[in-house]
């Protein structure tokens, strides 16, 4: 026998009684899944995720639907409190579904004004805790996405009657609606005059000046559709606030006015820009410097250079850097060179370069000693490695005279 939807009777009932079917233990948890001759809990159903609440004063974690039977898994292990027959009491969480409700029906002006206006449909949607997501069959630029922002906005002003109704098959047949799959029976349609007729099962708001607002906070292009993230009603004022509150302090750091913020970031960034240019100047500068007393030292010892090796370690070396001197030193002919960039504390991050030899080598002796992670070409390896500078030179030094 199916589950009788009270839901579908009164989205805004909040407690219903209802009669146990079955109680049946899930294994290996204190769990019951719960079957009822009825009951206002949504189940995930439509791209939506169920609603929660308690049940007998246990909590309602997921609610399923199946061949018309709906399932409603609780946190108790104990089946004979809800032996079959015995009249229970559930209790909804307004708040989820209130939003959930919001979000629903601002999703299905979306996808109406996107369907009547611009010739597209929903090919993908997905009601989730945080935001709602709708795929489209087709591409909007920004002006048009403002659009329909808008226009979805005004049918929220303009405070709609929104109704949901089974019409019967003689009738249905006679209707235009939205739906995903092909309906021939049992088909709910969700009403909002001017605007949708689609096929929907989810609880929905009476009125569309109930959502609120309705926000696009997202666009994600793909090669021929996009994805719209949206957020309606309480989600949308608590976005806002969000966003209000990283301006302002934006706009606390830029020592500009919130209108004007974002100038101000282009500033900061410029600067960044600039300063960025200036120590990558002077750590090339350095390098040479470096190249060139390891080139002076190389020479004064009167040491065969091809089987002598270099390893270096700084604290702190861009990766522009780092090549560099990597490759500097490799040019003075060295059997091997490495930079090191890090400290003892959070490890090292290694270049490790040969004009002459396999530069796997000495790479090899560091993941045999201390599972380095990296690899390369015989001409150069990179990787990290966790080891005290004392260790590395110390597992290194098997691959020649270290300077």
């Amino acid at each position: 026998m199916n589950t009788i939807k009270l839901y579908d009777e009164n989205a805004y009932a909040v407690e219903f009684t209802a009669s146990v079917v079955q109680a049946v233990p899930l294994s290996g948890a204190e769990r019951l899944l719960v079957i009822l001759d009825r009951t206002l809990f949504f189940p995930e159903e439509g791209g939506q995720t169920p609603d929660s609440g308690v049940l007998e004063g246990f909590p309602v974690t997921d609610v399923q639907i199946k061949d018309g039977v709906i399932t409603h898994t609780i946190a108790c292990g104990d089946p004979s409190l809800f032996p079959e027959g015995k009249t229970v009491c559930g209790k909804i969480d307004w708040e989820h579904r209130f939003s959930n409700m919001q979000n629903h029906t601002g999703e299905h002006i979306l996808s109406g004004i996107l369907h009547s206006v611009y010739g597209y449909e929903n090919v993908g949607f997905r009601l989730s805790e945080n935001t709602v997501t709708l795929d489209t069959s087709g591409q909007l630029d920004d002006e048009q996405i403002r659009d329909l922002e808008l226009r979805a906005n005004r049918v929220v002003w303009q405070n709609l009657a929104v109704t949901a109704a089974y019409p019967p098959a003689e009738e249905l047949e006679k209707l235009e609606y939205r739906s995903k799959i092909s309906l021939t029976e049992g088909v709910r349609l969700v009403t909002i005059p001017g605007v949708d007729v689609c096929a929907c099962c989810a609880p929905h708001v009476a009125r569309t000046g109930e959502i609120g607002l309705i926000k696009i906070i997202g666009v994600l292009h793909n090669k021929k559709n996009m994805r719209l993230t949206i957020v309606c009603g309480k989600r949308a004022l608590e976005e806002m606030q969000l966003r209000q509150t990283q301006l302002e302090e934006i706009s606390h750091l830029t020592s500009r006015p919130a209108d004007d913020a974002a100038s101000g970031v282009h500033k900061l960034l410029e600067e960044i820009s600039q300063l960025k240019e200036k120590v990558t100047a002077a750590e090339l500068i350095r390098v040479t410097s470096i190249v060139k007393q390891h080139k002076d030292e190389l020479e004064a010892s009167g040491a065969e250079i091809t089987s002598s090796c270099i390893f270096l370690f700084e604290k702190e070396l861009s990766p522009l850097a780092q090549r560099s001197l990597m490759n500097g030193l490799c040019d003075l002919g060295v059997r091997f060179a490495g930079v090191f960039t890090g400290d003892d504390e959070t490890g090292y991050r290694y270049l490790i370069g040969s004009r002459a030899d396999d530069a796997r080598v000495p790479n090899a002796v560091l993941k045999e000693r201390f599972s380095a992670k990296g690899g390369g070409k015989p001409e150069m390896v990179q990787g990290s490695v966790s080891a005290s500078e004392e260790m590395i030179l110390a597992a290194v030094e098997s691959g020649g005279q270290v300077r």
